[in-house]
């Protein structure tokens, strides 16, 4: 399935490139091929949650006091991790761009990027971070949020901004727009594509990014530039 569906991706590019003439094509053929498979495999519809039955069937005082004991004991200590997990969650949204769950990884494409375009780096931090920050507020699952999945395509959104647009005050102001519209798409599409058990992947991206491209002409200040770069050299 995997060589079949690398072989049909460039035969959607070809047929979207005349349904998509006014917009770059950023990701929707690997969408499209993508999403077909996983809608057919539901790779999510198999996660299950694992109890410990030793646990949950022994229903003394004595045990319930000692796994209070342990709980109390290591809490302080959970909670300095889940807050560092928060603070890394940005890096690992950066990460999750290559399917990846590691801030380190992700520092190490952010500094990889800073080498190319030191703006553009701040970009994706940044649009990682106001991704995060949606789900956040959101009430989303922290472990999601650790993971990343709530940064990737806010990522990728600010960074096509950062690519496509010649920089502006209107245009930094596009990209922390483009970073939250693209989180709360990936909620509300994570929600529905995950009962069918897949995952939205780069959908918000996509959507956001084709939004943002058509609104020059339309926002005064924002200009596309004539050979897409990077913030520093656009013009």
């Amino acid at each position: 399935s995997t060589m079949l569906g690398a072989a049909a991706t460039p035969v959607v590019s070809a047929s979207l490139k005349g349904a998509m003439p006014n917009v770059p094509q950023w990701t929707w053929s690997f969408n499209i091929v993508a999403l077909t498979m996983l809608l057919r495999s539901r790779p999510l519809s198999d996660v299950v949650v694992v109890v410990d039955e030793s646990i949950a069937n022994n229903g003394t005082a004595s045990s319930e006091e000692a796994a209070a004991a342990v709980v109390a004991a290591a809490s302080s200590t959970a909670s300095a991790a889940a807050l560092g997990d928060a603070l890394a969650s940005p890096l690992a949204g950066i990460s999750q761009i290559f399917v990846v769950d590691s801030p380190i990884t992700g520092a190490g494409i952010l500094v990889a990027t800073h080498t190319y375009s030191p703006k553009l780096a701040m970009h994706a931090l940044g649009g990682s971070a106001v991704g995060c920050l949606v789900g956040l507020l959101s009430g989303a699952p922290l472990s999601d949020v650790s993971a990343g999945l709530w940064g990737y395509n806010s990522a990728l959104a600010s960074m096509a901004v950062g690519v496509f647009f010649v920089e502006s005050r209107e245009s930094l102001v596009l990209s922390g727009t483009c970073a939250a519209a693209a989180a709360s798409l990936f909620g509300g599409l994570s929600t529905a594509f995950g009962t069918y058990g897949a995952p939205c992947l780069t959908l918000p991206f996509c959507a956001v990014a084709s939004a943002a491209y058509l609104l020059e002409g339309h926002v005064p200040g924002l200009r596309l530039a004539k050979e897409p770069h990077s913030p520093e050299k656009n013009c």
